[in-house]
């Protein structure tokens, strides 16, 4: 589990640092004075946790969780704080836990405990298979193309990572031989557009994002086999091995398909 701590006193981060050093199954991604700064990280980067002060000069920590749980809305969120008097709005803004200062080693275990549980359990609504053949699946279920090039799009997208692609670069792959003319133009926006529309059908308008002919998805709102392997996943691993087969009904999937083989 990825965690950032924010605090204006870099004593009280040292601290915290120094207590939480090797506890198992945390990582302090990121810890900051500035809570601007915070909210920047995390707008780049996977965070599960935030370590939050909540007495700050340039935004309060209940503001700042705030901004986080929009950014990253399942990210857990511990204040940490000498002021009790806080608890309430803490526990208002549906706050995690609340660890109050001082605090020992053995507060910060069952604080990180409690966050490594609780970010177990919440999981991305959007599933995407690239094993075999290319699916998605909301709140289970799967999710069906009325335009196969949007899925195709969308596929392409996720081979991506999170990487910007052009419309020139899909029309490349998605229309492999035509002239890349208006037609095309044409076609790439009624992908685009088809995809916004199953998206915001689930209240996913956040997934999918398309801007000045680029468009990519956020890879940290959706899970996936293919994500799962790279980050050394064991269960991804052993799925991969049963098929050893990504995305089959793409030939422009083969580059990422001979990478995955030496998995």
């Amino acid at each position: 589990m990825k965690a950032i701590i924010v605090d204006d006193e870099r004593l009280g981060i040292r601290q915290f640092q120094m207590e939480a050093e090797g506890i198992e199954g945390v990582e302090i991604a990121g810890a900051f004075s500035n809570p601007l700064e915070a909210l920047d990280f995390a707008r780049d980067h996977q965070v599960q946790a935030a370590f939050l002060d909540i007495e700050m000069p340039v935004m309060n920590g209940l503001i700042l969780a705030q901004k986080l749980r929009e950014i990253i809305p399942g990210i857990v969120i511990i204040f940490v704080t000498g002021y009790e008097q806080y608890a309430m709005d803490a526990f208002r803004i549906k706050a995690d836990f609340y660890l109050t200062k001082p605090y020992d080693r053995k507060d910060i275990e069952e604080a990180i405990e409690r966050a490594r549980l609780l970010s177990a359990r919440q999981k991305n609504r959007v599933y995407l298979r690239t094993f075999g053949r290319f699916d998605m699946f909301v709140d289970g279920q799967v999710v069906h193309f009325a335009n196969n090039k949007a899925k195709e799009l969308l596929a392409l997208c996720v081979d991506r990572r999170g990487g910007s692609l052009t419309i020139w670069e899909a029309a490349d792959k998605l229309w492999e031989g035509r002239e890349y003319d208006d037609r095309v133009k044409n076609l790439y926006r009624k992908a685009v557009m088809c995809l916004r529309q199953i998206f915001a059908e689930y209240g996913l308008e956040d997934v999918f994002r398309s801007n000045r002919g680029e468009c990519s998805i956020d890879c940290r709102k959706v899970d996936c086999d293919y994500y799962q392997l790279l980050d050394g996943d064991e269960k991804a691993r052993k799925a991969w091995l049963l098929v050893e087969e990504y995305m089959g009904e793409y030939s422009w999937a083969e580059e990422t398909q001979a990478v995955l083989q030496s998995f």
